[in-house]
């Protein structure tokens, strides 16, 4: 058993991703796990669900909560880091393990990724492209790659065979869905001009805008906005076909969508660009080399959609779980 601790980076509640579903496998492996908040409330820490404590003001959690944490629990404790620019304060935590968990190549982020691995005593990435570029910069230090996964708490292979009843906001009939930032690294373009060839169906995007605005009254496009994760089951399961239309450049080549594993969990037909992360899981996933193969496949689709039940159980083979425990093997092997 140990002590993680999530420095303060992503708050718990946005847009649940690799740090929160990774923080909650440890706490149900049996670690006591601290996650921080970016955001800053003068709230007490939370308990979640047991082991797993969200703190909500994380300089008064450090200075008068965790001595006595780390004083009265001998067990040793792992910073896990997903942000090399915090790399410079990631001691004053005292850790025992430092690891630094590479999920995307921002080039935002290379400044500090050096320092980031000098501090960490080990390294977890996402897809073979990191994987690659890190084992030839760093040969001597402990590497593993360990992808993203499927959360079951979403309940998206239930679903998949159930009635659900369809929020409001989504348009009737068939419908092409993307659900994940509206961010540079998507393709507009493809997206916009979709519906042009659809004959009718329409497109829907579920997400925040990230570095980029909506683009408003687009025939055939709905933007939706950004749901609570309890919600995106209700919205996937009443979409046909399941997109990633991501532009290719180096963010993208090196990502291993999470969304890939929820639209495949709940039985989706998914199309998408040429991403190296998406190509390792084909046939599950239909995989584009162009504009007009992508429209084609997305038609295709919505004539065709193919063995939802192979797509399911690709999903309950690459559960958060399954990661969790891949790692946890990983560092008992550190010590």
């Amino acid at each position: 058993m140990a002590l993680f601790i999530y420095p303060p980076t992503i708050d718990w509640s946005w847009m649940k991703q690799r740090p929160q579903q990774l923080m909650k496998q440890f706490s149900r492996l049996g670690h006591i796990v601290y996650y921080c908040n970016k955001t800053v409330k003068d709230l007490p820490t939370e308990q979640i669900e047991p082991n797993l404590h969200l703190v909500h003001h994380h300089e008064r959690w450090l200075t008068h909560e965790w001595p006595q944490i780390k004083m009265t629990n001998q067990a040793p404790v792992i910073v896990w880091c997903s942000f090399p620019k915090l790399s410079s304060t990631l001691r004053q935590y005292h850790p025992d393990t430092i690891i630094y968990d590479c999920v995307d190549e921002f080039a935002v982020w290379a400044p500090y990724e050096h320092d980031m691995v000098m501090t960490a005593d080990a390294i977890v990435c996402t897809a073979e492209r990191l994987k690659i570029q890190l084992s030839r910069k760093y040969p001597t230090k402990p590497l593993v790659l360990v992808p993203n996964g499927y959360d079951p708490d979403m309940g998206l292979h239930h679903v998949a065979s159930t009635p659900c009843k369809k929020p409001d906001d989504l348009p009737d009939g068939q419908l092409v869905g993307y659900i994940g930032a509206w961010a540079p690294w998507v393709d507009q373009s493809l997206v916009l001009s979709l519906p042009k060839h659809l004959n009718g169906t329409k497109v829907v995007i579920i997400g925040p805008e990230f570095g980029r605005k909506y683009v408003k009254n687009t025939t055939g496009v709905q933007f939706l906005g950004l749901k609570s994760h309890d919600q995106l089951p209700a919205y996937l399961i009443n979409l046909s076909v399941c997109i990633i239309p991501f532009r290719l450049n180096p963010l993208t080549l090196s990502t291993n969508p999470v969304k890939a594993y929820e639209y495949l969990a709940a039985g989706k037909p998914v199309i998408t660009t040429n991403l190296p992360e998406c190509r390792r899981m084909q046939p599950y996933v239909d995989i584009s080399t162009s504009n007009r193969i992508f429209t084609d496949l997305v038609n295709l689709r919505l004539q065709h959609p193919g063995d939802a039940n192979s797509r399911i159980q690709y999903a309950l083979n690459h559960t958060w779980e399954h990661r969790a425990k891949q790692i946890e093997t990983f560092l008992q092997k550190l010590t």
